[in-house]
């Protein structure tokens, strides 16, 4: 499964227009995922039916143990060091990945979807062939 970057957005309208465009492409909703820093993942989850993935993970009420220990020695610079995990999980590189974090936490709106899970699209073959018989009348 391959996704597809298809930008970081400023404004939550041009995000929402890029969604509804993939949607009218063929694009299925649950192919498609958004990350957003927090103040804008409420409002795209609400004015879309696609995947938001905030930039926090959760709470440290919710953290496991685990967690809370990942955090304490993870030697990153970010100030959302699970958003980085959550880039590189979603298949976008390292490199990407670092670029990305610092456009969502300035507050931009990043688009993603996967390439290959579209409506009608059929995995095993890329040959759509349609068939449609006539009636004709004499």
């Amino acid at each position: 499964m391959t996704r597809q970057i298809f930008g970081s957005f400023d404004t939550k309208d041009e995000a929402i227009n890029i969604v509804n465009s993939l949607e009218l492409k063929g694009y299925k909703a649950k192919n498609i995922l958004i990350f957003a820093n927090d103040d804008n993942t409420g409002e795209l989850a609400k004015r879309t039916d696609v995947n938001v993935e905030s930039s926090i993970v959760e709470t440290e009420s919710e953290s496991s143990f685990a967690d809370k220990l990942k955090k304490i020695f993870m030697n990153d610079s970010g100030s959302h060091p699970y958003l980085h995990e959550k880039l590189n999980y979603a298949g976008i590189s390292d490199k990407q990945a670092e670029k990305y974090v610092e456009d969502i936490e300035a507050g931009k709106i990043l688009v993603l979807a996967d390439d290959e899970l579209r409506m009608g699209h059929d995995s095993v073959s890329d040959d759509v062939t349609l068939s449609v018989d006539t009636i004709k009348r004499n």
